[in-house]
């Protein structure tokens, strides 16, 4: 029997729509050393860029970014800071 993930509501950028567009805001998630970076993509609000560390940041769809942040809040990650 598959466990069915439930739907991450009040992901940081649902929080202030009109402020998230503003491509400069970023979320930090950080555990440790491991530092993820979320940026919502200035060309298109269905794309979310995340980078891990140093690596090339990537484009995610919004829905596989959402998954993405809980399961890393879920497993200790903390939101660091949003700037």
């Amino acid at each position: 029997m598959t466990k069915l993930e439930k739907y991450p509501e009040n992901i940081p950028w649902d929080l202030n729509i009109e402020q998230s567009k503003d491509n400069s805001i970023k979320w930090v998630l950080t555990k440790s050393d491991i530092v993820y970076t979320f940026t919502r993509s200035r060309m298109n609000n269905n794309y979310v860029y995340i980078q891990k560390n140093d690596e090339k940041s990537k484009a995610y769809k919004e829905y596989e970014a959402r998954f993405t942040y809980q399961r890393l809040f879920d497993d200790g990650y903390l939101l660091a800071a949003i700037s």
